[in-house]
């Protein structure tokens, strides 16, 4: 899990002021609000309104006003993760990266303040998925920045994002292929290259992740979740949730 050390929001700092340190101990993450400079491996950037800067733990810190009678105010906080948390997501360290919102990490870093005062049992993990969210939000501002979407690419996210929550329709093979512009075998064929999975087998473990939500419920009759999830008939969902889990829809109440 992900820990807060210290934190603040929209922090006005007082004039001529610079933070410095040689030896942070914990990773930092920066959302400037004003513009500001900061120092790099020794090198002196200049940033704009809405940069955020990722640090690792005993980087140097250097950063401030562009000009000693200027207003420095940003959004901040220290935090610590394991490794094997860190490493997957390829986080840009020592880079500035720009954000198209520059209080985006407000109100994140909010709610681990008021969990770490308040301090009940889901603390913890509301502090670590707040920081979870913050640094997923940094990853994807640099794919941006560095255009790894490609228009074809973007389009394909937004209507998969569509498939996937409206689940319970009666989609077809042919009415996706149809708002994607492409014909079924194309359509297929670049949506998997995407995202590493058919179009249907990612609608249907969609259709089962929810299934599984909605009887764990114990609320809803089978016939009643297959006909929510999207299942043509409770035969064919009954069948397929054995085959997929080991047990029956009755046996997962």
């Amino acid at each position: 899990m992900f820990r807060s050390a210290i934190c603040g929001v929209a922090t006005e700092h007082r004039e001529g002021f610079v933070f410095r340190t040689d030896h942070a101990p914990h990773y930092v993450l920066l959302c400037f609000r004003t513009p500001f400079f900061c120092v790099l491996n020794g090198k002196r950037y200049e940033g704009r309104a809405g940069d955020c800067l990722l640090q690792r733990p005993g980087s140097a810190v250097i950063h401030g006003p562009l000009a000693q009678d200027r207003q420095f105010i940003n959004d901040w906080i220290y935090f610590d993760g394991e490794k094997e948390e860190l490493d997957p997501l390829e986080l840009p360290f020592d880079t500035l990266i720009p954000m198209e919102d520059r209080t985006v990490f407000a109100p994140l870093i909010d709610r681990v303040l008021k969990e770490s005062v308040r301090r009940d049992a889901y603390s913890d993990r509301l502090i670590s998925d707040s920081i979870y969210r913050m640094l997923v939000t940094v990853k994807r501002a640099e794919r941006v920045q560095k255009n790894e979407d490609t228009p074809l690419l973007t389009s394909f996210k937004e209507l998969r994002v569509r498939i996937l929550h409206h689940y319970g329709e009666d989609w077809s093979l042919q009415k996706m292929a149809a708002l994607s512009g492409y014909s079924v075998s194309r359509f297929c064929a670049l949506y998997t290259g995407f995202f590493g999975v058919s179009p249907m087998n990612d609608l249907l473990e969609k259709r089962l992740e929810m299934a599984k939500q909605y009887l764990a419920l114990n609320v809803y009759k089978v016939g009643d979740v297959a006909a929510m999830c999207g299942f043509s008939s409770i035969h064919y969902f009954s069948n397929f949730f054995k085959k997929r889990t080991g047990i029956s829809p009755a046996a997962y109440l």
